[in-house]
């Protein structure tokens, strides 16, 4: 009686998880799948944002409804920063506008790819892109039928939110109890270069991380993080002008 009850379940989930999903139920769980290796990848980068949001003052619940709202790890990081060493709420602003300017040229990658989705849905992915959906949904949208990537973009999107908000919310409640000798800081460059490499497939891919990362590394010192965004600017460009090269 138990292997009766095991192999239909074992089929079922066959059934779910095969190579070349048909339906839009296999193409959400195949996203699930796809995003649970990178979910591991950003604890420590949740940890650190629940910690620096405390350290910088919020309550457990206000970093926590932080994340749930603003859902971007690298501003929010930006804005708490700012905000620890006196910052004007402008400049804060602005910071955090800077740092998620790439989110537009996300959302023109991903417009067609997505417009199969209801207005509701379109509007709930847009809250939900970050660059790890962003390059997993890039990648992928060759593999599955037009009608079903938008659906693999949803299924790695719900659990990236979801552990985000708890992850931050543990952090938040650790506080300081980490040790330091554990250097989750080192670990969040980490979780946006496991998503670089792949993302390099050619000449101008690579000459725009080259140029991007080494000014945005020279620039290091300039305020409010802007020598960030200067090598963001300086790597687009050289990635679309080797590209029509």
């Amino acid at each position: 009686m138990r292997y009766n009850k095991i192999l239909p379940l074992g089929l079922i989930g066959y059934l779910l998880v095969s190579d070349l999903p048909h339906t839009r139920q296999k193409a959400f769980v195949q996203g699930i799948l796809a995003i649970l290796p990178i979910l591991i990848g950003l604890i420590p980068f949740g940890l650190i944002t629940g910690i620096t949001g405390v350290n910088s003052g919020l309550s457990v619940f206000e970093i926590t409804l932080m994340s749930a709202t603003v859902y971007a790890g690298a501003s929010q990081l930006v804005g708490l920063q700012l905000l620890t060493t006196g910052a004007s709420l402008f400049f804060v602003i602005l910071a955090v506008a800077v740092v998620n300017l790439r989110y537009i040229m996300y959302s023109g990658a991903l417009a067609k790819i997505l417009s199969p989705l209801s207005k509701p849905l379109k509007a709930l992915s847009a809250f939900w892109l970050v660059d790890q959906n962003f390059a997993l949904a890039l990648n992928r949208s060759n593999l599955f039928a037009p009608h079903l990537t938008p659906w693999f973009y949803l299924g790695t999107s719900l659990p990236l939110w979801i552990n985000w908000i708890l992850l931050t919310l543990i952090g938040a409640t650790l506080g300081k109890k980490l040790p330091e000798s554990w250097s989750l800081d080192f670990a969040v460059p980490l979780c946006f270069l496991v998503l670089l490499v792949p993302a390099i497939r050619n000449r101008p891919t690579l000459a725009a991380a080259l140029v991007g990362g080494i000014t945005a590394t020279m620039l290091a010192f300039l305020p409010y993080r802007s020598g960030l965004f200067i090598g963001a600017i300086a790597g687009i460009a050289t990635g679309a002008w080797l590209d029509h090269d």
